[in-house]
């Protein structure tokens, strides 16, 4: 009876102290980088990416590490449809690679959530080592908007091995029924 009595009174002590207390993510809570979720089941919850240098990141589509779109600049309008990097060299270890894809044309582009890295061997190019299982649903976003600048902010570290040397990030696209295969190259020093 004593044991009953002695659990009720820990189980309750225990739900009273979580009652209405919400758990705040700081970036020192989550040192293996992974995503922080701010908010409670009483509010309106977002996800935030904390990353390294404490900057907060909010995605447009986390589904698809779309960090941002805007209005494409005048000075990729006369270029056709490309993809790169935001640095040509990177470090050992790097979590994070931004990448930009410029759309001039006036026909709004369909993109999913799959992405891929690949490293170049010395002969061909070969999906670079994971660490572990990866797939991803490739279904169909669109902005249904064009011309437009889009950034996705691609978690290569969480998912790859990256020791030094080349390699390209791969992404699908789609604009009226057409297939669109980009890549985007860097290297790792």
């Amino acid at each position: 009876m004593r044991t009953i009595i002695l659990f009720v009174m820990l189980s309750g002590a225990v739900c009273l102290s979580c009652t209405n207390k919400r758990q705040q993510f700081q970036s020192e809570a989550t040192p293996d980088k992974e995503l922080a979720i701010i908010g409670g089941n009483d509010t309106l919850t977002s996800i935030q990416v904390v990353s390294a240098d404490k900057d907060t990141i909010i995605y447009d589509t986390p589904e698809c590490c779309l960090w941002y779109v805007e209005d494409l600049p005048d000075k990729y309008k006369d270029k056709p449809i490309s993809m790169w990097t935001e640095r040509p060299v990177y470090w050992e270890n790097v979590q994070v690679v931004n990448v930009f894809v410029a759309n001039p044309t006036s026909v709004s582009l369909i993109y999913g959530r799959g992405w891929k890295l690949e490293q170049w061997n010395g002969t061909e190019w070969a999906i670079a080592k994971t660490k572990g299982d990866r797939s991803w649903f490739d279904d169909g976003f669109d902005k249904q908007k064009a011309p437009l600048l889009y950034c996705f902010r691609f978690p290569v570290g969480r998912y790859y091995h990256l020791p030094k040397g080349k390699y390209r990030i791969c992404k699908s696209f789609s604009a009226k029924r057409e297939y669109i295969e980009l890549s985007a190259e860097f290297e790792i020093k």
